[in-house]
């Protein structure tokens, strides 16, 4: 299972790569369809709880939020590309954040930072070109997101492994 996870992985990230203009114009279809499925089953399984409704408040509107965006993506279709890069920005610069965040720490402590550094410059170089540019720069992230894919795909191979020869 572990090797088919992987291998999605990669072939998603090289059909990123290859075809970067359709997955873009698939996209608002297939992440709303899939925000939609998610929202729908994240009210089933709160509906489902019973008593416990109140402790299970946030997994409720978790799942209307994303129900709610899916169907605005769908029907919005292309139109979503903007609000979808301008989200996807906010969501690197987070990340930067988090990379100048562990940099900081490892200078710090006086290990190495280099690393976390550049991942930060990378992630917020790259994170303010789409905020500033949401629907130019949208195909140029889905081939980042290709080789990004492509990149876990390798790491999770070298991570599992010793595991992946015992399956199959």
């Amino acid at each position: 299972m572990k090797r088919f996870i992987c291998g999605l992985f990669a072939s998603i990230g090289l059909l990123c790569i290859i075809f970067p203009g359709p997955i873009t114009v698939g996209l608002p279809y297939v992440l709303g369809g899939a925000m939609v499925l998610a929202g729908i089953l994240y009210c089933i399984a709160y509906f489902r709880k019973g008593g416990a409704w109140v402790d299970h408040s946030v997994e409720l509107a978790n799942g209307f939020v994303l129900l709610t965006v899916g169907i605005v993506f769908i029907i919005h279709g292309s139109e979503s590309i903007g609000p979808m890069g301008t989200t996807w920005a906010i969501i690197g610069i987070r990340k930067a954040s988090k990379s100048l965040s562990r940099a900081i720490q490892a200078i710090g402590t006086k290990t190495a930072s280099f690393g976390s550094f550049a991942e930060f410059l990378i992630r917020m170089t790259f994170s303010s070109m789409l905020l500033l540019y949401p629907t130019e720069k949208f195909e140029g992230h889905i081939i980042l997101l290709g080789l990004d894919l492509i990149a876990v795909s390798i790491r999770l191979t070298k991570r599992c492994s010793p595991a992946l020869d015992g399956e199959e």
